[in-house]
């Protein structure tokens, strides 16, 4: 069955990347496509009528795997092509949307889930609002390819989502080991553990990062790298630092990020290439990722959906992240409009599931159904709603700041 469904998912990206113009002047984006093309695959599997939860524990550590090798290589290049010098005013957005915006969203939800149900506790609330808050850029790409819409705005969301799923992550996986350590009854020295793991990831990504931006421009500069591996240099780095810092002992994930941070290559066309080259591995992984989500995630849960889980679903993405970056942006020059371009356009995508992923193999599904549920269901209304507003929005905002003048 295995070799079908790669069969299968290799033969889904095919017929979407041979129509995928087409369908994407439609507002069809490949997460949907995948999505709903492991929902349809798993119902000849037979995935869709096992008891809730079954396909998902057994394959938890095979859908684990390939989705932590793409959170590693996308948080290492979301920081390495990250470019220092944009222009100040999208810095100054994304640094707004970053330090103030992600705080309040993250506080505003977490209020929110505890205040609509405090049965569910305080930490798996926490839990449950670090998954639904990093945002995925991603799932608008017209947004970033309309160059209509003011630079800043569009390279702000870039920035914003290229990061804060980095910055999210140690106090995620901290909340996830706590809420891990409680039902197990574990010993009380899990907190040092926690933070030994992060500074020991946060240390080694720094300084591998560092060594490696310098041999990079050092080897740049003296033309001993051939053009096909500038290519692959992202990805290498992505899973060397990541490994590594896991066999030190620290979290790998935030040593990928740090290291991507500290890389700084000198060489514009070097990051370039790695950037174009990286984007089209994480295109792939990312599928493989929704795919599985659709194959796996969706069956397993649907049944545990509740009309409470739909209403804090579109809260989350309606109120919550719109009036938390408005709040944020209070004194900026953007106008009305662009303020609420922005506040819409914090798609959760392929953070949240790998985060819930990863959850899932530190905590017994069973014991965290309802936190999956209700993650799996603001992100599949998310890959649905941002990638078939993304256009049409960014047309209205670019004729709304026209008649503004």
């Amino acid at each position: 069955m295995f070799e079908w469904v790669i069969i299968l998912f290799l033969g889904s990206g095919l017929v979407y990347g041979l129509f995928s113009r087409r369908l994407e002047h439609r507002n069809i984006s490949s997460p949907m496509v995948m999505v709903l093309s492991g929902a349809v695959i798993a119902l000849p599997l037979g995935i869709w009528h096992e008891a809730p939860l079954t396909a998902l524990s057994g394959s938890i550590h095979f859908a684990t795997t390939f989705a932590e090798m793409t959170l590693a290589i996308i948080l290492f290049l979301d920081a390495a092509v990250l470019d220092y010098r944009k222009e100040r005013a999208a810095r100054t957005l994304a640094t707004r949307l970053l330090l103030i915006g992600l705080p309040l969203t993250i506080l505003a939800t977490w209020a929110f889930i505890f205040g609509t149900d405090p049965t569910i506790g305080l930490v798996p609330a926490l839990i449950l609002a670090l998954i639904v808050s990093p945002t995925d850029a991603a799932l608008g790409r017209p947004v970033l390819e309309n160059t209509d819409v003011p630079e800043p705005v569009r390279q702000g969301i870039n920035i914003e989502s290229g990061l804060n799923d980095g910055l999210v992550l140690p106090v995620f996986t901290t909340a996830v080991l706590l809420e891990a350590n409680v039902l197990s009854n574990g010993h009380q020295g899990w907190i040092k553990e926690a933070l030994l793991e992060i500074s020991i990831g946060a240390g080694a990504g720094v300084l591998i990062g560092f060594v490696l931006g310098k041999i990079v421009n050092r080897t740049v500069t003296q033309d001993m790298i051939v053009d096909r591996f500038e290519r692959l240099l992202g990805v290498l780095a992505a899973l060397f630092i990541y490994l590594l810092a896991e066999q030190l002992g620290g979290n790998g994930f935030v040593a990928a990020f740090a290291g991507g941070l500290a890389l700084n290559i000198s060489s514009e066309k070097v990051r370039d290439t790695i950037e174009s080259f990286g984007e089209a591995e994480a295109e792939l992984l990312t599928m493989l990722t929704f795919f599985v989500f659709g194959l796996l995630v969706v069956p397993a849960v649907y049944e545990s959906w509740t009309w409470m889980m739909l209403v804090f679903s579109v809260v989350s993405l309606v109120i919550l992240r719109p009036l938390c970056v408005w709040i944020c942006m209070i004194g900026s020059p953007y106008s009305l409009g662009e303020k609420l371009y922005i506040g819409w356009f914090g798609p959760r995508g392929i953070a949240s599931v790998i985060y819930m992923l990863i959850m899932a193999t530190l905590i017994s599904p069973g014991e965290i159904k309802s936190l999956i549920a209700a993650g799996t269901m603001i992100i599949c209304i998310s890959t649905v709603a941002h990638g078939v507003s993304a256009a049409p929005l960014s047309q209205a905002l670019v004729r709304y700041l026209g008649r503004r003048g």
